[in-house]
């Protein structure tokens, strides 16, 4: 079995090869000295022997050229002598004797071996003088038979001729070559001689490097018996791990295969060693991946890790085909035979099924959570739809004639109802925020005008417990930014209420600073109440925390107005804290990432209208509840509507098939059929496909209105349904022609003092009346109705101004937008110098288009 280091056998075997190292040496070098001297003499005699060689074949070489000539020469006399019919023989041998000796020449003339013969003196002339009698004689040796014959007597010349200058040459070379020759073994032998004297001092070098050598083995095996040491600790925590380990080559085939991988595979070791990891522990969804993998590691291309080893997750499959999930890292180990893959496998069946468990309990918490925010609003619509008959009767009841003891009791039930249905919109908005269902409008709002608006309603509130509200800006930008209006009031309120709980007779601050820029935005609430102690700051935004309550009940409220500001806070996208002392005061601060713009607040959006000829309207209302059609149809009556009521959505949708409408009301849920599925057939055919089709809900969650515009809904009322909005939406269906001047038709119709008379009057109706839309102690939809009530009244009179800038407060009062502003103007059209104060100023003649 191949072990962490991978070398078969392991380092016992190292250590008994080096143990008998050095008698090995030892041998050796006595063998090596006696093999010096042996061979130092036989080279000797091989060198000598070498050397006469050597000059035997020279001084041979050099004779037989001579031989060669006069070989020649005889071939050349047999030619001469021969018969025709024998010259074809003689020719070939002249010309073969010719060659060899021509061959010679040459070779004595180009030879490096004879290169000091052709140095010496004479010897280089004697040569090309040969070599030049030899060219001579070559067109006469290369011609046929008959041309040879003739040319034998020029050739014999030329041979003749040669043979003392060939004799010359041998003989100056042999006596040349043996004295080169003399010289060689001389050097040689002094060579030798040297070696030999080198001998010694080679051999005490020699046994010095055997004693280091010996030190060397020492501590090699001192390092070998660590190494085993080390190698038995990494194969005991190869074997003892409780991950497995898996060594492979890069085909594929499996070398190491630890304890606990049998444990996690089901294979033995004597099973798995030698198989193939992909077929044998590799499911087949991932066959392709480990191979490409082992490719990379065969390549060179499979990149290393950066920093650690890499988790990587996987499955694998055991021995019975079960599939095991797992975590794996993978390292490259170098080798003499090329690279291995080790690899480290954790069995993560348990941690799987406690995330699935974990994921599974996530599901039911969240699905749990969907059901808690679904039973909350139908929980707030059940709760809505009485609380919609209670206080649309008392709404009503207020229009009867009632005596001073009637008239509070009347104001303390509704104020109670207004206190339950508050507690349901908190209850309503915190389950929104909690949920992360909040959608916010993104549109130009005025800071300044929403912060004064929602103080100018407070004050009240305020001024009941003895405190002061104050509202500074620390700095001059008063550019309008991208928002939503109503949840940034509703953020103010909630602050400024809770600073109202905790503090008497003191002050409370709201300043807006925009300094940081960047369009930070930052909202602060100071105020110099109780405080909160240290240990309830963490747990101050948390649901249903009221800090201080206690028997005497001085704190009211649900415990949510924190939590909901959290809420929104947060899904805008900012950031909220506070700091406090106990006895000092409190400081909130909010800090919200607002887009500055140029234009100014959009315009509130013209109330729908559609073709009716007459001031009456035709209203289909369909409602299941007989207390809610009792309060709608008596709200309508007073509007001069007549009403047509169905109970449920079958009997509504039959309705609208029979019969036009200018309006229909439309409950959402039902009997029988909901309001959504009637509206749909509604809009599918009949006469009312076009006619305006508003619902009536205590839903108030994103996705239902978003539901009720798909169906075809054009607007939703939240109930309970209130008169002035109501009376509000009915008016805008309405076609209201633009109040003229009334003045000529009044004094026609009352004389001079009549008219003067009624304008007294409708002057001091508008004074009072402004005095009481400036204070908040009131529903915002009863000062929406105030509002329609003294724009009629200005009608009346021919102001068409005043007319118009009450028409507009009463619209912001019903989308409950701050309406600061537009009493300054107001009032100042009214020639009034602040609110409350000039009661006695007059209209002046003309100020507003009436001239009385």
């Amino acid at each position: 079995m191949i072990g962490p280091a991978g070398i078969e056998g392991g380092p016992p075997r190292m250590s008994r090869l080096i143990s008998l190292l050095p008698a090995g040496l030892a041998v050796a070098v006595v063998g090596l000295a006696a093999l010096v001297w042996v061979l130092q003499m036989d080279a000797r005699q091989q060198i000598e022997e070498m050397g006469t060689a050597a000059t035997d074949s020279t001084q041979w070489f050099l004779a037989q050229s001579e031989i060669e000539a006069m070989t020649v020469q005889r071939a050349a006399l047999n030619l001469k002598r021969a018969e025709p019919d024998q010259w074809a023989e003689c020719a070939a041998d002249l010309r073969r004797r010719f060659d060899i000796f021509y061959s010679r020449i040459q070779t004595l003339r180009t030879g490096r071996v004879y290169q000091g013969l052709r140095d010496s003196p004479g010897m280089d002339q004697a040569l090309d003088a040969v070599a030049q009698a030899l060219d001579g004689a070559l067109p006469a040796i290369d011609g046929d038979d008959a041309r040879l014959v003739a040319a034998l007597p020029e050739l014999e010349a030329r041979i003749d001729a040669l043979v003392p200058l060939v004799r010359q040459v041998s003989l100056e070379g042999v006596r040349l070559f043996a004295q080169k020759s003399e010289a060689r073994r001389q050097n040689v032998g002094r060579a030798l001689t040297t070696l030999s004297l080198l001998v010694v001092p080679l051999f005490i070098a020699l046994l010095g490097g055997v004693l280091v050598l010996l030190a060397m083995v020492r501590s090699a095996g001192m390092r070998n018996h660590h190494l085993a040491e080390v190698t038995s600790r990494l194969q005991s925590l190869f074997e003892a791990s409780i991950d497995a380990i898996l060594v492979a080559r890069p085909d594929g085939r499996i070398v190491g295969f630890n304890a606990a991988a049998q444990r996690i595979y089901g294979y033995s070791p004597a099973e798995a060693i030698g198989g193939d990891m992909v077929d044998l522990l590799t499911p087949r969804a991932q066959h392709c991946t480990v191979r490409t993998l082992l490719a990379q590691v065969r390549d060179g291309q499979h990149p290393a890790p950066r920093s650690g080893p890499e988790i990587i997750q996987a499955t694998a499959r055991h021995k019975s085909g079960r599939i095991i999930p797992i975590e794996l890292s993978i390292s490259i180990a170098r080798g003499k035979q090329g690279p291995l893959i080790v690899a480290f496998v954790r069995d993560v069946s348990r941690r799987a099924a406690d995330e699935a468990e974990l994921i599974e309990a996530r599901d039911r918490a969240v699905a749990g959570e969907r059901a808690k925010a679904r039973m909350i609003a139908v929980m707030s619509h059940e709760m809505r739809t009485p609380l919609n008959g209670v206080l649309g009767l008392l709404d009503l009841l207020r229009l009867t004639p009632l005596n001073d003891r009637q008239q509070e009791y009347l104001g303390a039930m509704e104020h109670s109802g207004r206190m339950l249905l508050r507690h349901v919109n908190d209850v309503l908005d915190a389950s929104r925020a909690r949920g992360g269902r909040l959608e916010l409008a993104r549109e130009p709002v005025d800071l300044r005008a929403l912060i004064s608006g929602a103080l100018d309603g407070m004050q009240a509130q305020a001024r009941a417990a003895g405190n002061r509200l104050v509202a500074e800006w620390m700095d001059g930008d008063d550019r309008a930014v991208m928002a939503d209006a109503a949840r940034l009031e509703q953020i103010i309120v909630n602050l400024v209420g809770n600073a109202i709980k905790f503090t008497e007779n003191g002050t409370i601050r709201v300043e807006l600073d925009r300094s940081a820029g960047s369009g930070q935005v930052e909202i602060r609430v100071i105020d110099t109440g109780s405080g909160i102690p240290a240990g309830d700051i963490d747990r101050i935004f948390d649901e249903f925390v009221t800090l201080g309550s206690t028997f005497d009940r001085r704190v009211q409220g649900t415990g949510l107005g924190l939590s909901i500001v959290k809420g929104l806070v947060d899904a805008m996208g900012g950031q909220i804290d506070l700091e406090s002392e106990p006895g000092q005061g409190t400081a909130f601060r909010v800090l919200l990432p607002l887009t500055p713009v140029k234009e100014a607040p959009r315009v509130p959006d013209q109330p729908m209208a559609i073709p009716a000829p007459t001031r009456s309207l035709s209203v289909l209302l369909v409602e299941d509840n007989a207390i809610n059609r009792l309060v709608a149809r008596e709200m309508m009556a007073r509007q001069s509507c007549t009403v047509t009521e169905a109970e449920d959505g079958i009997l509504g949708v039959e309705r609208a098939m029979a019969t036009r409408y200018d309006i229909i009301l439309m409950d959402i849920s039902m009997p029988r059929m909901n309001g959504i599925e009637a509206a749909r057939r509604i809009r599918a055919e009949g006469p009312n496909r076009d006619t305006p089709i508003i619902a009536l809900t205590a839903h108030a969650m994103p996705e239902d209105l978003e539901s009720f515009r798909a169906a075809g809904m054009d607007r939703t009322l939240v109930k309970p349904l209130s008169r002035a909005d109501l009376a509000a939406l009915l008016d805008g269906l309405r076609p209201v022609a633009p109040p003229q001047d009334q003045s000529a038709d009044l004094i026609a119709a009352l004389g001079p003092e009549g008219a003067r008379a009624l304008l007294d009057r409708i002057r001091a109706e508008l004074t009072e009346g402004i005095d009481r839309l400036a204070s908040p102690a009131g529903p915002a939809a009863d000062r929406a109705a105030l509002a329609h009530r003294l724009a009629g009244s200005a009608a009346v009179a021919g102001l068409r101004d005043i007319h118009q800038a009450l028409n507009t407060i009463q619209q912001a009062l019903l989308g409950g937008r701050p309406i600061a502003a537009d009493l300054d103007r107001l009032t100042q059209m009214l020639g009034i110098s602040g609110l409350g104060r000039g009661r006695d100023g007059a209209i002046a003649d003309g100020q507003s288009g009436a001239s009385p």
